[in-house]
């Protein structure tokens, strides 16, 4: 069967529009994962600063961490608690 000149440009636009589509679409969740990692790592930064070494499980839980508006939190209570006690509370009661 001979496909017209107008099908073969329909077929290639929509080829192409889909293309463009899921190209954006996987840069936005490149970005997405790009933004939460960079929070995860602020959060981290600032309790090494602060603290020193961080334990592996507060580590794993922050990296657990699917919300960015979380982290921010968790990044402004990293600054402001006195302690690395008074932080895991702080985790403790985020994750809930």
């Amino acid at each position: 069967m001979i496909e017209s000149a107008a099908y073969e440009i329909i077929k290639k636009e929509g080829f192409e529009e889909g293309l463009q589509q899921g190209l954006q679409q996987g840069l936005q969740q490149g970005l997405q994962q790009g933004l939460l990692e960079e929070a995860r790592e602020m959060v981290l930064e600032a309790l090494e600063e602060r603290f020193g070494i961080v334990p592996s499980s507060i580590i794993s839980r922050i990296k657990d961490i699917q919300q960015r508006e979380l982290l921010k939190v968790l990044h402004r209570a990293a600054i402001r608690v006195k302690t690395l006690e008074e932080f895991k509370e702080v985790l403790k009661r985020a994750e809930e």
